[in-house]
């Protein structure tokens, strides 16, 4: 082998270092600088991957919660299936901190409230359809006065409570995606029902 070709090889790999180099730098992302004081990070948008509808689920609860405010502090949902007769209800009055049922007395009766329910349903991660627990936690829901969010599936009178941190940059996989998909459902519930 030649000089000249070894040295073409040299460049060839040095040029292919670069590029995979600058890739990372401009996908991957950055974890804030402990010198600097500032956050440098770049948010990545996860994707929940629908998954089959389960058609055992009788009804889905959802919301948020927040144990340390003043006024309005959880906002449950209530998608109930039941072949043709769906409903689609709301608690705004934090029913949820009293310990037993959820009131839920505003009701839905149209085809947007519907179709946040039916998406939601669609895309529960088979992490939680598959687990045997009634009740699991994931991260710290509420702590620090940083908010939780609740889910919650019943099947044939069967209930289980999932309490998800609302930071979910604590979160990992398909828990964490289902979580921020979860906040942009609400969110949109929020903005669609304010009165």
């Amino acid at each position: 082998m030649s000089y000249s070709s070894t040295a073409q090889q040299i460049r060839i790999l040095t040029r292919l270092t670069l590029i995979v180099g600058l890739f990372c730098l401009t996908s991957c992302n950055r974890q804030p600088s402990p010198l600097s004081g500032k956050s440098e990070t770049i948010e990545v948008v996860q994707k929940v991957t629908p998954s089959k509808l389960d058609n055992t689920i009788d009804q889905i609860i959802f919301g948020v919660y927040c144990g340390e405010c003043g006024n309005h502090c959880a906002t449950m949902y209530r998608y109930s299936m039941g072949g043709n007769q769906n409903s689609f209800s709301a608690d705004f009055t934090d029913s949820y901190f009293n310990k037993s049922e959820i009131i839920f007395n505003t009701y839905f009766n149209d085809k947007y409230h519907f179709d946040i329910g039916h998406d939601i349903a669609s895309h529960i991660p088979v992490e939680l359809l598959t687990l045997s627990k009634s009740s699991e936690r994931f991260g710290c829901p509420d702590c620090t006065d940083g908010c939780g969010i609740y889910f919650e599936i019943t099947k044939a009178n069967t209930k289980q409570k999932f309490y998800i941190d609302f930071q979910t940059s604590q979160l990992t996989g398909e828990i964490k995606n289902f979580a921020d998909y979860l906040k942009t459902k609400i969110a949109q519930l929020g903005k669609k029902n304010s009165f």
